[in-house]
């Protein structure tokens, strides 16, 4: 007799005859599917080879909320048994299976979702999958693909009709020892697709090169991520209750202080950042601090890569930037080390160390093979640990306020640790990171301390105040539509994973290794930073004359600065297909809805017709719309916005009732 468990959305099918079980939501449905652990000897175990399946049902508190706790155990004539535990909630569930054994095991494979023998994904039409990078190295992207062709996604994915709004959101939701990984596996001829959640994914997207394997978990009970699962009218709206229920079970880390206004020496200057081009930017940026600063009225001007070669300025940075009404900013990594440095002695490790000794191996001794040209300290070394003290010890003591701290990525590496007991490359990066955070904690500097991820993966949470939403994105319209595509799909992280979303360096007129950008490209790279909903940090070269202009003209609208100084992200509405953003976004106001409209075209204008009631407002209603960029307001006619943008341009539009 099949057992069943759910609410008016979710209902659960347990076969204790089968041992399989089948989700089934309002809008689709997992069916026949079971769970598998791969044990270090190779033996695949799932839980419809064992003949006796019990059920049992509680009620549990545990994080993210009081929940329907239904057990699902399975045993018969083996050391082991495997479990598997539903949690119901409102509007989701999760998922988890764990291998219970009599002595101490170890795995790097569990499948909490994974296809019976007639396992399959029951959704009507042509269905696409989401496909989530698992950091922003590299220029990774999202990808919404025909479920056929579709690529692993990691940590989480969405499934939807093509053009349906609604679906189905998948995401782990423990971030302790795994990478999880979602995979959308078709058979040929029969066209039936099965959905697979597999803790333990290492690829060379979460740059785990050359084959090597997740690290074994061990212990007698060894668990699975949680899995949410939950169909939505929206699988934007998905995602952010998904973003919701994880940050319920590891908060974001806190910051109390406003949105980030300032510079950012790396897109405008590279390898020519100076003590003097650093004062030049500072006293340009002072010159518009009455329109762009944050909502204290002041500034963050921040050294990027480069800082080293003239420690013996960083004090007097300091110093000049507070003279300014500033606050000045670093840069740190502390999980990487170029060739070049192998041989020299690692700072503030007392002489004990070489870098090449900290340096993090694969299990036959071997330097793993490096990312982005740059190798990959062990992030459980007690070198490296030191290290970290020694450099923020440093910034702390010259007085700095923000730390950008990129390729974090190397720490979550898989290999094998200096700490024993960690045996995962995310377990590593929860270590190294944990103790990052305290050394540049509060309680520590005496002051807070904005700390910004660059490259960086997405999860683990919880280890910056800000993360970076996209690889490099400078100044020109690619870029700006590159970035709207990581905005598309990780605009609910802002507030919830992080304070901060960061939308890189908001480069107004040229890249240090660029051609210069056209007015609307300047305009657009802003509006993105806008939408973004986090840091607003300009780079450019204030030394050349047409640089200064372009700032000027782009950086002091007090209009949209007023939109930026409130923070929160846009979520995207419509134009989002395949590999390509959104083109319009939405922050619902208390008194206004603010829309963002991009053409990403170089080459020829858009006419674009937007449904009011795509943007929660009513055909029947009169509404005034400003724009913002050019202080022009029309009405809205016949239940839609009219918006016609000439090549590259974007606009933010301001809709309020009249």
């Amino acid at each position: 007799m099949v057992y069943n468990r759910g609410n008016d959305k979710i209902n659960i099918c347990l076969d204790p005859e089968s041992g399989t079980y089948s989700l089934e939501l309002l809008g689709g449905a997992l069916k026949d599917m079971c769970a598998a652990v791969r044990l270090k000897d190779g033996r695949l175990l799932k839980t419809t080879d064992l003949w006796k399946h019990e059920i049992s049902e509680t009620q549990s508190d545990e994080e993210p909320g009081r929940c329907r706790k239904v057990c699902f155990l399975h045993s018969g004539g083996q050391e082991w048994r495997l479990v598997q535990e539903f949690c119901i909630y409102a509007d989701f569930l999760t998922v988890s299976a764990a291998l219970l054994g009599s002595r101490e095991t170890q795995s790097n494979y569990i499948a909490p979702l994974c296809p019976g023998e007639e396992g399959k994904l029951d959704m009507e039409g042509d269905i696409r999958f989401l496909s989530a990078p698992f950091d922003n190295d590299k220029w990774a992207k999202f990808v919404d693909y025909p479920i056929q062709h579709a690529r692993m996604s990691y940590e989480f994915t969405a499934l939807h009709e093509e053009n349906s709004e609604a679906g189905l959101v998948l995401g782990s939701v423990d971030h302790d020892h795994w990478k999880t990984g979602f995979l959308a596996e078709t058979e040929e001829g029969s066209g039936i697709t099965g959905i697979r959640a597999v803790c333990g994914a290492a690829t060379e997207d979460t740059r785990d090169l050359n084959g090597i394997a997740h690290g074994y978990v061990h212990g007698m009970n060894i668990k699975s991520a949680r899995i949410f699962v939950g169909y939505f009218d929206s699988i934007q709206e998905g995602l952010k209750t998904y973003g919701a229920c994880n940050a319920a079970i590891r908060p974001a880390l806190p910051w109390k202080g406003p949105t980030p206004f300032g510079w950012n020496s790396f897109a405008a200057l590279m390898p020519l950042i100076s003590f003097e081009k650093y004062k030049e930017a500072s006293d340009f940026m002072k010159s518009i601090q009455d329109t762009f600063h944050d909502a204290d009225g002041t500034q963050y001007i921040d050294y990027d890569a480069g800082w080293e070669r003239f420690t013996n300025k960083m004090q007097e940075t300091v110093e000049y930037a507070g003279a300014n009404n500033q606050k000045a900013g670093a840069y740190f990594c502390p999980f990487i080390v170029l060739e070049p440095w192998f041989d020299k002695e690692v700072p503030g490790t007392g002489g004990n160390y070489l870098y090449r000794d900290l340096m993090l191996r694969d299990e036959h001794g071997e330097v793993l093979p490096p990312v982005d040209g740059l190798y990959s300290l062990d992030a459980t070394h007690p070198g490296v640990l030191e290290y970290m003290e020694y450099v923020t010890g440093k910034l702390i003591q010259w007085g700095y306020r923000l730390v950008k701290t990129d390729f974090t990525g190397h720490g979550c590496r898989e290999g094998v640790f200096y700490n024993k007991d960690i045996t995962t490359g995310v377990e590593a990066y929860n270590y190294g990171m944990s103790h990052f955070v305290r050394c540049l904690s509060e309680e520590r500097a005496g002051y807070p301390i904005l700390i910004s991820l660059s490259i960086a993966p997405i999860m683990p949470h919880g280890y910056g105040h800000a993360r970076r939403i996209s690889c490099d994105s400078f100044g020109s319209l690619d870029q700006s539509a590159y970035l709207n595509n990581c905005i598309t799909y990780l605009w609910w992280m802002n507030d919830c994973l992080y304070r901060f979303n960061d939308p890189d360096h908001i480069v107004t007129y040229k890249t240090y290794d660029k051609h210069t950008t056209t007015p609307e490209e300047g305009i657009t790279r802003m509006n993105t930073g806008v939408i973004c909903g986090g840091l607003m940090l300009a780079s450019d070269d204030y030394g050349i004359p047409a640089a200064r202009e372009r700032s000027r003209l782009v950086l002091t609208n007090e209009e949209v600065n007023a939109v930026a100084r409130k923070g929160g992200a846009f979520r995207p509405v419509s134009g989002a297909r395949g590999e390509f953003a959104a083109d319009v976004f939405m922050r619902q106001e208390e008194d206004a809805v603010l829309v963002g409209v991009f053409n990403y075209s170089l080459s020829d204008e858009r006419h674009m017709e937007i449904p009011l009631q795509k943007l929660g407002l009513s055909a029947g209603e009169r509404y005034i719309i400003r724009d913002l960029w050019s202080r022009q307001e029309t009405k809205a006619d016949g239940g839609v916005i009219r918006v016609s943008l000439i090549p590259a341009q974007s606009t933010i539009l301001r809709i309020t009732k009249g």
